[in-house]
């Protein structure tokens, strides 16, 4: 369980969790997203998979991959939780199969993922600085609890 305050301004960043090293500083694995635009915004990505799971989504992967996608929130109204330009709380909660990740105190998005060879239990952390228009993006406040299961 992690939080961290950040403040995006222009293009696309993320938090890794759960990743692999890569080489040139590169990871690979989940990333609780962000970006100016608000597509995507409070989902989980992961660099093998897309998309795991979308704002106001609860999704459950299973050890095949199959997901079951439900709703728990409209994506819209959720997007307006998030203060465009200014500094937002970001809390990823990660224990066991269940990832949850927060903006602002609210629920954006809940993945169980289950996968074989794809599901992470454990890995790094990096701040991400996505290639593309420019940007500024600026972290602070980092907490990091560790769960005893």
């Amino acid at each position: 369980k992690w939080r961290l305050k950040y403040k995006l301004v222009g293009g696309n960043s993320g938090i890794q969790f759960r990743s692999q090293r890569r080489p040139d500083w590169d990871t690979f694995g989940y990333q609780a997203d962000m970006d100016a635009a608000g597509k995507w915004t409070g989902c989980v990505f992961a660099h093998a998979r897309g998309k795991v799971a979308g704002r106001g989504t609860r999704t459950v992967i299973d050890e095949k991959g199959k997901k079951t996608v439900t709703k728990i929130g409209d994506p819209a109204k959720l997007i307006k939780h998030v203060k465009r330009n200014d500094w937002n709380e970001y809390r990823i909660i990660a224990k066991g199969p269940k990832l949850t990740l927060m903006i602002n105190g609210v629920v954006m998005c809940e993945a169980v993922d289950h996968q074989k060879g794809k599901a992470a239990r454990d890995g790094i952390i990096a701040l991400q600085v996505h290639p593309g228009p420019p940007m500024q993006v600026q972290f602070k406040a980092i907490r990091l609890k560790v769960f005893n299961d």
